[in-house]
């Protein structure tokens, strides 16, 4: 999973279903997530784009292996995010 994280690219759908029915496999939950979070990070500034249409097309996978997004489990919003001093 490191290796797929550290390679300067977006992988298939594919390559990620495949990765995460390891993960599964293996019964970590926690990475699948993580990986997820990982490959929006990787779509950069296109993240509104490219990461919209990974999501259509592991829906299927996600749903099968039973695993949440980022976004449906709340990561994609801070938790305890306070406003800055310097902004009142």
């Amino acid at each position: 999973m490191n290796d797929l994280s550290g390679m300067d690219l977006i992988p298939e759908p594919k390559v990620i279903e495949a990765a995460l029915r390891a993960c599964r496999r293996v019964n970590d939950y926690a990475l699948c997530v993580r990986y997820l979070e990982a490959i929006k990070s990787k779509c950069g500034p296109k993240v509104n784009t490219i990461y919209p249409y990974l999501i259509q097309e592991l829906k299927p996978t996600l749903d099968e292996l039973g695993i949440d997004t980022p976004e449906q489990l709340g990561y994609d919003k801070p938790e305890l995010a306070l406003r800055s001093v310097y902004d009142m």
